[in-house]
């Protein structure tokens, strides 16, 4: 496949990017400091602004498939991944692109119940703008035609030593290394289980 990552200089964002052409896909990482990014076979670098909405358009234009893994500014900011992903999820559906795949939080919506109270406690407190925008986020992509899957992310960490992906939607969470969250990014471009749904993951 040829396929787009957004936010693909962030740290999930450059291991989904890696494990895409390792997988055998054209990879094009799309983002404001692509420059920073090692150029190698397979990979177009991108420069653009999820906020440029033609921008966004001219890239996503002769891609398959695409994967969203866009940050937050800052803990006050509350629109920047719904923003950004009203922009992909419109060039996605103007260009007919097949696949979308999105990364949000466990803990949004009904995966509520599947984390940890220190989670819920961050996320009423310092982290509950950035709930409110992955839930606006997760709106603007099940509004699309593409065949799109929501993965509700547990905690982020570069530093666990398990690799392991538990996908489900009602154990669980704890936390989950970001290559392995990537490794299940790349997986459903081509995974049609959890097609036009939302699943949870942790290691």
């Amino acid at each position: 496949m040829r396929v787009i990552i957004f936010g693909a200089t962030g740290k999930t964002g450059q291991h989904a990017t890696r494990q895409a052409l390792s997988a055998g896909h054209e990879a094009t990482a799309f983002g404001r400091s692509v420059g920073k990014l090692s150029v190698e076979s397979g990979l177009t670098l991108s420069q653009g602004d999820v906020f440029e909405a033609e921008t966004v358009s001219d890239a996503v234009a002769g891609h398959d498939a695409a994967i969203v893994c866009l940050g937050s500014a800052n803990l006050k900011d509350r629109s920047t991944l719904t923003r950004g992903t009203e922009h992909i999820v419109h060039a996605v559906d103007r260009h007919g692109v097949g696949r979308l795949v999105v990364v949000s939080a466990a803990g949004v919506g009904d995966s509520w119940s599947q984390v940890p109270w220190s989670s819920k406690l961050m996320f009423r407190t310092m982290l509950r703008n950035v709930l409110a925008d992955h839930q606006t986020q997760e709106d603007v992509v099940r509004a699309s035609t593409a065949d799109w899957t929501i993965v509700r992310a547990a905690v982020l960490s570069d530093k666990l030593d398990r690799r392991t992906v538990n996908a489900s939607n009602t154990n669980r969470t704890s936390r989950i290394h970001r290559a392995a969250l990537a490794g299940f990014l790349v997986s459903q471009l081509d995974d049609g289980s959890y097609n036009r749904q939302t699943i949870t993951v942790t290691s």
